[in-house]
């Protein structure tokens, strides 16, 4: 209970110097919602994969190996293999399909023809930023095939209606 006088003082704990787990936190759960999003097209799903990702990294034992010890490359790809695991369970499958691609998948990918694997490429490259190459490894897509589909979705977004010029990407019927 707080004394008086004390109520109008923050706890100095609440801070990410005193805290490493609000500074994982801050740091990294908007890039991996977006790509979680991207990946699953489901915003519930996409709060479950950044909850438990995160909580995943602050219950870890630190290791000092190299870019295995690198978070800024090991949640994105803890990311993507979440969605995975989510995109072969029933929470995903019973969404009705017109439900699975919404938001930030629905820009990217209009029409729906991008499977969620070459949504996680473009989710791990866009938002997790890794590169091509790392993407494709881990997706298992090749480097061409993964630069091909990054560049295709590069230049539809630059072209999108909301830049003002035509995009015949995404003004063509599905």
């Amino acid at each position: 209970m707080w004394g008086p006088g004390k109520a109008g003082r923050a706890r100095p704990c609440v801070t990410a110097r005193c805290d490493p787990y609000a500074d994982i936190y801050d740091r990294y759960a908007d890039g991996l919602y977006r790509q979680a999003l991207l990946t699953l097209g489901d915003a519930g799903l996409a709060e479950q994969v950044v909850c438990d990702v995160i909580v995943d990294e602050c219950t870890r034992v630190p290791s000092s190996v190299g870019c295995a010890g690198d978070a800024s490359y090991r949640l994105p790809v803890s990311a993507y293999r979440r969605c995975q695991e989510l995109a072969r369970g029933p929470s995903w499958h019973n969404l009705p399909p017109r439900q699975r691609v919404s938001g930030v998948a629905r820009c990217i990918d209009p029409c729906g023809l991008l499977s969620w694997e070459e949504r996680g490429a473009l989710g791990l490259v866009l938002f997790g930023g890794l590169g091509y190459v790392q993407a494709s490894h881990e997706v298992a897509i090749s480097p061409l095939d993964t630069a091909a589909l990054l560049r295709a979705v590069l230049h539809r977004l630059a072209a999108s209606p909301a830049t003002g010029r035509p995009s015949p990407a995404i003004s063509r019927p599905c």
